[in-house]
C-alpha cells in the first residue's frame, strides 16, 4: 500500500474513533491501538514503514522529559533508579522466568529472557499520561520514571544474553565490557553537546528571531543525541533523555517545550498505531480465553511484584500505585519477541499470544492510570491512609483555592465570614485531612489536572485563588484554567521581579506580592472584585 494513503487511512479510521471516545472521556490511545489492529487485518501493509517514523515519537517525547528533569534532579533519584530499578528487573525478571520454565516447559535461558521482556513497563505509554496527568513529580511519579530508565539500560543485558544464545562465539566479557565502554562515552559525548555546544547553536538560533531556525535546531538536537546512543548501540530514547537533561539548564527550556510538544503528540499517535499492527486480529479471536488468562495474570503478578519490592522503602500507597502505573508490559517487549521468533528459540503460537497479552495490557493502562484515586480503595482500605476521592461539585459561581497551606487556611475562614461558596484543593493528603476535620469543604486532587479541575465545576466559577508560590506550578495551573474558563478571575502570589511577569499581564492575572499580610490582601482584592461585580451588573 502506497505509504501516503496509509497516512491518510490511519489519520482518518484514528479521528472516527478518537471523536466518539472523546465524548466518554476515554484516551485517544486507545482509538490509535484500534486504528493499528483494523488496519493490519484490512490492508497488506509493512508494519516497519510505520515503525520507523513512530520511534521519532518516544525520542521526543524522552528528550521532553529528559527537559523537565535537570541533573540535579536525577541526582535526587538515585535511589528511584539504581535500587528500586535494579530490585525490578531482577526480582519480576526472574519471577517471569521461573513461571515460564514452569507452564511452558521452556529452556532456563530463554525462559529468563521472556521474564526480562516482561519485566520492562511502557515508557512510551506510562510517562506520556503522567506527564498529561502531572503525577510525574509526585513519588509514585518519580518512582516509575526511575524505573522506567534503568529497564532502558536493562535492555541490552537482554540483548547481550540472545546474542551470546545465537553466536557461541561471542564472548559475553566482550560483551560486557563494551556496553560500559559505551554507555560511559554516550554520558561524555551528551555533556559536551548539551554543555557547550547545542547551548551556543540555540542561542545563535534564537537571535535570529526565527520560528523556522529555532525549531530545525532542536530537531538537530534532538535526533543527534538520540544518533549518539545508537552509535554506541544503546536505545535511542535514553540518548534522548539525556540530552534533554542537559539542555533543561538553558535558558530555553519553556520555548523548547512549547515548539516540540505537538511534534511528539502526533509521532506518539503513530507510535500507538504501530502497536495495534502487532496483533493477528484472527488469531486473537480464535485464541482469546488462553490470551486472556495470559494477560490477566501478567498484570496481578507483575503488579504484585512491584509492590512486594517497593512495600519496603515506601508508604502503602505510593508502592500500591507504583505498581499499578508500570503493571503492563513494554513496547521493547515486540523487539524481544522478534529476535527470538527470528533465531526460532520460541514456538511461534506461544510468541503470538504473548503479543497481544501485551497489547492489551497497554490497552488497560490509560483506564488504570485515570482512575487510579477510585482503584485504590480496593487494595487499601485502612481508614486512618484513606484518601478523601475527588467528587464532582454542583456549586456555581464559587471561589476555588488551590493549597490549603496558611494563606489558603486564612482565606478560607474569611470567606466562611463572609458566608462565601467556595471549594478548596490540595494535593498534600495532611492537608485535607485536616481540613475534613474542620468541616473544611476540602477535596484531594492535582489542580494542574484539567479532568479534575472540570471536576470542580470550574466553567461555572467566578475566581480562582492560587496559594502556591511556586512560579512553574502557578504557569500550569493557570494555562489550564484559562483553557476551560478563559474569563476567570485569577489571583495569585509573585514577587514583583517575576520571570512570569509578563505571562500574568498578558493573560490579566491579578497578582499580589509576597508580604506577611498575603491573606489580608487576598481577602480586599476578593471583595474589590465582588463590588466590581455587582456594580457591573446594575
Amino acid at each position: 500500500m502506497d505509504t501516503t494513503l496509509l497516512i491518510i487511512a490511519i489519520f482518518f479510521i484514528s479521528l472516527l474513533f478518537n471523536i466518539p471516545l472523546s465524548k466518554f472521556k476515554i484516551p485517544p490511545i486507545i482509538g490509535y491501538i484500534i486504528t493499528g489492529i483494523i488496519i493490519t487485518s484490512t490492508f497488506h501493509i509493512e508494519k516497519e514503514t510505520i515503525e520507523h517514523i513512530a520511534e521519532f515519537g518516544i525520542i521526543f517525547l524522552m528528550f521532553l522529559i529528559g527537559v523537565e528533569f535537570s541533573p540535579e534532579k536525577l541526582k535526587n533519584m538515585k535511589k528511584e533508579v539504581f535500587v528500586y530499578g535494579t530490585l525490578e528487573m531482577l526480582i519480576v525478571g526472574v519471577g517471569f522466568g521461573i513461571l515460564t520454565h514452569l507452564f511452558f516447559k521452556i529452556e532456563w535461558s530463554i525462559s529468563l529472557i521472556i521474564g526480562g521482556a516482561l519485566a520492562l513497563s511502557s515508557t512510551a505509554i506510562v510517562l506520556k499520561l503522567l506527564n498529561e496527568s502531572h503525577e510525574i513529580s509526585k513519588p509514585y511519579g518519580r518512582n516509575s520514571l526511575g524505573i522506567l530508565l534503568f529497564q532502558d539500560i536493562a535492555v541490552i543485558p537482554i540483548l547481550i544474553a540472545i546474542s551470546i544464545i545465537t553466536n557461541k562465539n561471542l564472548s559475553l566479557s566482550d560483551l560486557i565490557s563494551q556496553t560500559i565502554i559505551g554507555f560511559l562515552g554516550l554520558l561524555g559525548a551528551i555533556y559536551l553537546i548539551g554543555k557547550y555546544i547545542a547551548p551556543f547553536i540555540l542561542k545563535q538560533a534564537a537571535k535570529t528571531k526565527s520560528n523556522e531556525l529555532f525549531l530545525a535546531t532542536l530537531f538537530l538536537i534532538v535526533l543527534s543525541a538520540a544518533q549518539i546512543a545508537h552509535f554506541f548501540e544503546l536505545s535511542y530514547s535514553l540518548g534522548a533523555f539525556l540530552g534533554g537533561m542537559i539542555i533543561s539548564e538553558t535558558p530555553y527550556k519553556y520555548q523548547i517545550e512549547a515548539d516540540l510538544a505537538p511534534f511528539r503528540d502526533l509521532l506518539l499517535a503513530l507510535f500507538f498505531v504501530s502497536v495495534g499492527l502487532s496483533v493477528d486480529l484472527n488469531f486473537a479471536i480464535s485464541n482469546i480465553i488462553s490470551i486472556l488468562g495470559l494477560f490477566i495474570s501478567i498484570m496481578i503478578i507483575k503488579a504484585i511484584f512491584i509492590f512486594a519490592i517497593l512495600h519496603f522503602f515506601e508508604k502503602k500507597r505510593v508502592s500500591i500505585k507504583t505498581a499499578l502505573t508500570l503493571s503492563q508490559v513494554s513496547e521493547f517487549a515486540f523487539v524481544i519477541f522478534a529476535l527470538l521468533s527470528q533465531y526460532k528459540l520460541v514456538d511461534e503460537s506461544l510468541l503470538q499470544k504473548l503479543i497481544v497479552a501485551v497489547v492489551l495490557s497497554m490497552i488497560v493502562t490509560p483506564f488504570i492510570l485515570k482512575y487510579l484515586y477510585q482503584i485504590l480503595p480496593i487494595f487499601d482500605k485502612n481508614k486512618n491512609e484513606e484518601i478523601p476521592l475527588m467528587q464532582p461539585t454542583k456549586v456555581e459561581g464559587h471561589t476555588i483555592i488551590i493549597g490549603y497551606n496558611n494563606i489558603g487556611k486564612k482565606v478560607a475562614k474569611k470567606l466562611n465570614q463572609l458566608c462565601e461558596n467556595y471549594v478548596i484543593i490540595d494535593n498534600q493528603i495532611e492537608n485535607v485531612r485536616e481540613g475534613i476535620k474542620e468541616g473544611i469543604a476540602i477535596i484531594f486532587g492535582n489542580a494542574a489536572n484539567k479532568h479534575i479541575l472540570e471536576s470542580l465545576n470550574i466553567k461555572e466559577a467566578k475566581n480562582v485563588i492560587i496559594t502556591t508560590q511556586n512560579e512553574n506550578d502557578i504557569h500550569l495551573i493557570s494555562e489550564n484554567i484559562l483553557s476551560l474558563n478563559p474569563n476567570i478571575k485569577i489571583i495569585v502570589i509573585s514577587d514583583e521581579t517575576s520571570s512570569e511577569k509578563k505571562y500574568y499581564e498578558e493573560n490579566k492575572i491579578i497578582r499580589i506580592y509576597k508580604n506577611k499580610e498575603i491573606a489580608k490582601k487576598i481577602i480586599e482584592l476578593f471583595l474589590k472584585l465582588k463590588l466590581k461585580e455587582k456594580n457591573g451588573s446594575n
